[in-house]
């Protein structure tokens, strides 16, 4: 039995010297275990798929210097943070727009939204400038603390966002109280 456990520690130990944790397919996308934002290097939280009735519209994924369970956590913080969605299906600009206002406001008080606002127009107007985003498209939320969001649309920043408010505010469609989808919410934090 000693000689077992000893077998055991030591491939673990092989297998962290290996190297990163390999990608894996979500709904035949590939979500990698790490990602780069400037000089931070962030790991997978959590990644899941956004359904509605029998359709997965999107995979999303969340990653995070180090691992967070607890939304308020991940959403109180100020620390570099990435959000990745990848489209499986075609959407139109103004449906993009639409769903994203209904998860600011399910997600944030009118407060918040008011002081935001002019943010929130100028993001959502670049989104409706871009028009369809055909299936495979990538949109990329970049949180860079004393900076702000950078939108990369197809791995080309598309606009930027000063403060972390804003992110804040986006990220609560996903994590806020009131989430697009609650298995998505838990999937983001890895539980």
């Amino acid at each position: 039995m000693r000689l077992s456990t000893f077998a055991c520690v030591g491939a673990l130990f092989l297998l962290a010297l290996s190297g990163p944790a390999p990608a894996f397919d979500l709904a035949g996308v590939t979500v990698a275990e790490r990602a780069r934002q400037g000089d931070a290097h962030l790991v997978l939280n959590g990644a899941g798929l956004r359904r509605f009735l029998l359709f997965d519209l999107y995979v999303l994924a969340l990653y995070l210097p180090e691992p967070a369970h607890d939304a308020h956590s991940v959403l109180d913080g100020d620390a570099p943070r990435q959000v990745r969605i990848i489209l499986l299906h075609d959407v139109s600009a103004d449906r993009n727009v639409e769903l994203l206002r209904r998860g600011l406001d399910a997600n944030n008080s009118p407060r918040t939204l008011t002081a935001i606002q002019g943010q929130v127009e100028q993001f959502l107007d670049l989104i409706r400038r871009r028009g369809t985003f055909p299936k495979g498209s990538v949109i990329q939320l970049d949180y860079l603390p004393g900076t702000g969001t950078q939108v990369w649309l197809n791995h080309h920043l598309a606009g930027s966002f000063a403060g972390e408010e804003f992110n804040r505010a986006l990220l609560k469609i996903w994590l806020g109280d009131h989430p697009v989808q609650q298995s998505l919410k838990a999937a983001l934090l890895g539980e």
